[in-house]
């Protein structure tokens, strides 16, 4: 029987860099928003890497923004959840989850909002509000 010669140090940075650019390709996710009074919906991104989402409106205008965690934000008068109860939007008795609040801003100045639970693999679920009174259900 013959022995398999190890990896050469260039073999193995050449694999562990093709591992960490596959797991970059693997963090973005598609999302779906599905306007709750038409039923329309709405695509865009989920990276986690970035931890970002971005949207295209129906209007044609891409709206993006970076998420934190719903415990370190501070939702006051000016968001579109101020005094909703996010436990009754989201099901906050989960465990092992992550709960989140982004604000996607667009070139022309709409405004959307979520507010998501997701898993540690980063699919999950959410609501999102319009600066134009529109909401949806998100879906990652």
């Amino acid at each position: 029987m013959r022995a398999e010669a190890p990896l050469s140090s260039a073999s193995a940075a050449a694999a562990a860099s093709l591992l960490i650019a596959l797991l970059f390709v693997a963090c973005t996710r598609p999302v779906q928003f599905v306007n709750l009074q038409s039923g329309a919906a709405l695509t865009g991104t989920h990276s986690l890497w970035h931890r970002s989402i971005t949207v295209l409106l129906p209007t044609g205008e891409t709206v993006t923004g970076t998420y934190t965690k719903l415990t370190a934000t501070d939702i006051g008068p000016e968001s579109l959840f101020f005094g909703a109860n996010a436990g009754e939007l989201l099901g906050l008795h989960a465990v092992e989850r992550v709960y989140g609040y982004v604000r996607l801003t667009g070139e022309q100045g709409s405004v959307v909002e979520m507010i998501f639970t997701s898993d540690w693999l980063g699919h999950g679920y959410g609501v999102a509000r319009t600066s134009l009174k529109e909401e949806y259900r998100v879906t990652f």
